[in-house]
């Protein structure tokens, strides 16, 4: 069946028999010209909201409906993990074409109502008719304990920066995807995993801001070194960064060699990892192994923040040439 034989309204009653019904904090969700939502005392909201476009951020024939599904949710938890937050609420709102099918928007949202899970309530959206493809616009509202809130401007001279994980993947895989090189099906499976299914450090973010430990983080949405500049620049400092300490995968490397281009590229400039890069003092570090004991989050220290307004790049001892590609830029690349 095709959407335009649903009609709208069928759909978001198809939606809202999926989503379920409310749950607390969550007043009202779906149904109404608003959701309502009861925010306990001594908490703050966050807010954030992403969009998504089919032919830019995702090719429909090379994604699975469920795997766009989830990434269109997790783009947005990442956010809020960065700040430190637990997410609330979800709003969807989706332009589609009238010959989209109804079986295809269900497998959408199964795979978004996957990534909320028990955690995120869909608590309202809009549908549209587009004719020039799809597009997908997602809010979450989260919440975060008065006052703890991690933000890119709260970095210091002498911090240690920290990477929750191995990047760099993501773009891999969507090279693969794109035909730009070759590889065995196995070692392509995680790689394209990697850019389809993302995985939010909410956990790692609560725990964070939480702990009072770290004050400073952002998610690695545009590549290493732009995320990284960010910080650099609402907190008016330098960094610098050793390549040896970015953990990379086997198949990462692998599907480099593949390329025939350096392993390093793709963390550093790729984007679309949504790991946490984040910031913590010296005498901290003790402190947050301890607080990050039964977490499977394997942050690794990669630099150390300095004086200045530039990022500086090391190799074994080494200072090496900064990238001119320094990440994604809608309007730039």
């Amino acid at each position: 069946m095709k959407i335009r034989e649903l009609g709208e309204f069928a759909f978001i009653d198809r939606v809202l028999a999926a989503a379920g019904r409310e749950r607390t904090p969550v007043v009202l969700g779906i149904g109404d010209d608003a959701s309502i939502l009861a925010p306990e005392p001594g908490r703050e909201l966050v807010v954030t909201t992403d969009m998504l476009m089919e032919g830019v951020h995702f090719l429909r024939e090379s994604t699975p409906p469920e795997d766009l599904g989830f990434k269109s949710l997790v783009v947005n938890l990442s956010d809020i993990a960065a700040m430190g937050g637990n997410p609330i609420q979800a709003y969807l709102s989706l332009a589609l074409t009238p010959g989209t099918e109804v079986e295809e928007m269900d497998m959408f949202i199964k795979g978004f109502l996957e990534a909320a899970g028990d955690r995120v309530q869909l608590s309202g959206g809009d549908t549209v008719s587009s004719q020039a493809g799809w597009a997908i616009s997602v809010t979450v509202v989260g919440d975060v304990k008065e006052g703890a809130a991690l933000r890119r401007a709260a970095a210091a001279v002498g911090d240690i920066i920290y990477l929750s994980g191995p990047t760099g993947e993501s773009a891999a895989g969507l090279a693969f995807l794109l035909d730009q090189f070759s590889l065995k099906d196995v070692t392509a499976e995680p790689l394209i995993r990697a850019h389809n299914r993302p995985v939010p450090e909410l956990d790692l973010g609560s725990i964070l801001s939480e702990s009072g430990l770290c004050a400073c983080a952002i998610d690695i949405s545009d590549g290493l070194l732009q995320d990284l500049g960010h910080i650099c620049r609402a907190s008016s400092v330098g960094a610098r960064l050793f390549l040896d300490k970015i953990p990379l995968t086997d198949e990462l490397v692998e599907a480099a060699k593949a390329a025939n281009i350096d392993p390093y590229q793709w963390p550093l400039t790729g984007g679309e990892d949504y790991r946490l890069l984040f910031m913590i003092r010296e005498k901290n570090v003790k402190l947050l192994e301890e607080a990050l004991k039964g977490l499977d989050s394997p942050i690794q220290p990669i630099g150390i923040v300095e004086k200045g307004e530039s990022i500086q790049l090391f190799n074994r001892g080494r200072q090496v040439p900064v990238p001119e590609k320094g990440g994604h830029d809608h309007f730039r690349n």
